[in-house]
């Protein structure tokens, strides 16, 4: 009898305060689920990995003040990150979702955004700080990837953080008889390696937002367990950069411009259904090319440089399977290559090109259940630097747990 009387009630009007109370406290009730990513990691390279990346031809750039930004694995044990995410339906009008990302050296808010729930047509809105859905892997957070790593054009191109910045999006979901979807982002302008502004009176100063990305996602109708979706996307915006040309430790140029990259991607799935993921198949692939065209602004060492172009392009793709031969278990191979294009036009007017990089992994991961996974993985490469071509072998063993509610990953 309660159950008929109280939604026959509500009607009314008079436990309109009531209902809205629960919405209140649903809302400040949020789902809440913790990631542990733990990494064992070793290789061969002279100096560490994160110095041989920074130190490849055509990728590598060092900052300034004579510190460079490593980030990678260190040997031995890693706490990749504890992530804490917190996820709710705000009302009949948005859901909201935060992240932070905990390590060893501090907390970061990772993710903060609020998407829209209600707004007609196929369209949705979200605001706030998150990473962009251009291509495929970046939307990803790192222990949802396949690989324990990052496919290194990702890494080189981007950062270790990929495409995440605060920013607003508005995609739109198209009526047709097969998934279509577009989508407009734009950000700040903040990323560590593509779009960044120095603050320095030798540059001109840049109010954001500074960057536009659009991409397009498509994926036909498929019979049975078959399903596959494709896309294009492209970015632009501002970008500055201050370097060091004598070495010692103070900067003496500085450069203003823009810098775009554009690509494509493509993913297949195969569901067997047969249980715990034994015989499903995955083959994804990306490509990227980003372009660098920069103006000096100030030169310290050769005023006569000031007003000349600096223009940078280089290339890169991932391609990679995955298999479950077994329930709970799979194996995966990866093909990365950099650089395919690689070339330098100086300010000074030189042309230089460069080789390409490639590397090779393979990994096997178990599942036990669906909140935890153990991952070992080989990777072997020949990268290309100023001081020649340096093969590298790395190993790891990847444990990943989550703790409490995780919802559904993306296609």
């Amino acid at each position: 009898m309660k159950s008929f009387i109280v939604p026959a009630l509500a009607a009314t009007g008079l436990f309109a305060n009531t209902y809205a109370d629960d919405t209140s406290l649903t809302a400040f009730n949020p789902a809440v689920s913790v990631i542990v990513d733990t990494v064992y990691y070793g290789e061969n390279s002279s100096e560490g990995m994160s110095h041989l990346k920074e130190e490849m031809s055509g990728f590598g750039h060092v900052h300034a003040d004579g510190e460079e930004h490593h980030h990678g694995f260190e040997e031995g044990f890693n706490m990749r990150h504890l992530e804490l995410q917190f996820s709710a339906e705000v009302d009949s009008y948005f859901k909201a979702s935060a992240i932070a990302a905990i390590s060893e050296d501090g907390a970061e808010m990772e993710t903060a955004e609020i998407e829209t729930t209600c707004l007609p047509w196929g369209l949705q809105a979200r605001a706030g700080k998150f990473f962009s859905d251009f291509g495929y892997i970046n939307a990803r957070h790192s222990h949802e990837w396949d690989f324990t790593d990052q496919p290194l054009i990702y890494e080189l191109a981007l950062g270790s953080h990929g495409l995440n910045e605060k920013g607003a999006q508005l995609s739109w979901l198209a009526p047709t008889p097969f998934y279509l979807l577009l989508g407009a982002e734009v950000f700040q302008g903040e990323n560590e390696k593509l779009f960044t502004a120095v603050e320095t009176d030798e540059l001109p100063a840049h109010d954001g937002p500074g960057l536009g990305v659009g991409w397009i996602k498509f994926s036909p109708t498929l019979p049975g367990n078959h399903a596959c979706q494709m896309g294009l996307f492209g970015a632009a915006g501002r970008h500055q950069e201050e370097h060091d040309g004598n070495g010692d430790g103070t900067a003496d140029h500085w450069l203003d411009g823009y810098n775009a990259f554009w690509g494509g991607d493509a993913v297949y799935k195969y569901n067997s259904s047969r249980p715990y993921g034994q015989g499903d198949l995955t083959v994804q692939a990306e490509y990227l090319f980003r372009r660098t065209d920069l103006t000096v602004e100030q030169h310290d060492l050769l005023p006569a440089l000031v007003g000349s172009d600096k223009v940078n392009e280089q290339d890169g793709f991932y391609l990679q399977g995955t298999y479950g031969f077994m329930p709970r278990w799979r194996g995966g191979l990866r093909l990365d290559m950099v650089g395919l294009t690689n070339s330098e036009q100086a300010p000074d007017g030189t042309d230089s090109s460069y080789g390409e990089s490639w590397r090779s992994s393979a990994m096997v991961d178990f599942s036990p259940s669906e909140f935890s996974r153990i991952r070992f993985q080989v990777s072997n490469g020949d990268y290309e630097t100023e001081d020649g071509t340096q093969n590298v072998w790395e190993g790891f063993i990847q444990l990943v747990v989550s703790l409490g509610a995780h919802g559904a990953h993306k296609f």
